[in-house]
């Protein structure tokens, strides 16, 4: 019985079959079906991301939820959506500046200068 270096973890799973639905099915099929198949394609790639996310993310936005005083996101979006006072406004922006950061080093896009939210803290 031939031993196995190690079994795949999700990153790999999921690049495997991203990359399966992008090279081997998308080139031979067309109209809706190739709109679908972008589309899963797409969906497993969020879910990527997210699951690289996860940890960095969960412990960010435990500090930033508890910073501005609401228990989750949820309540922060009803908070917003009911409207800001300027000043609030302008907490909740500088809050958000690291989850902004985690979410664009998880893009891979964090090559960029540092933002109006860079703050140094975390």
């Amino acid at each position: 019985m031939p031993s196995h270096a190690a079994v795949p973890d999700h990153n790999e799973l999921l690049t495997a079959v991203v990359e399966t639905l992008r090279t081997e099915l998308l080139p031979q099929v067309s109209g809706r079906s190739r709109y679908l198949l972008k589309a899963c394609a797409a969906a497993l790639e969020v879910v990527q991301r997210d699951l690289a996310a996860g940890t960095e993310r969960r412990r960010v936005d435990g500090a930033v939820f508890a910073e501005l005083g609401v228990p989750d996101e949820r309540a922060l979006v009803a908070e917003i959506r009911a409207g800001l006072a300027p000043d609030r406004f302008a907490a909740i922006l500088a809050a958000l500046g690291p989850r902004t950061e985690v979410e664009l080093r998880v893009l891979g896009r964090d090559d960029r200068q540092a933002g109006p939210w860079s703050s140094g803290r975390q």
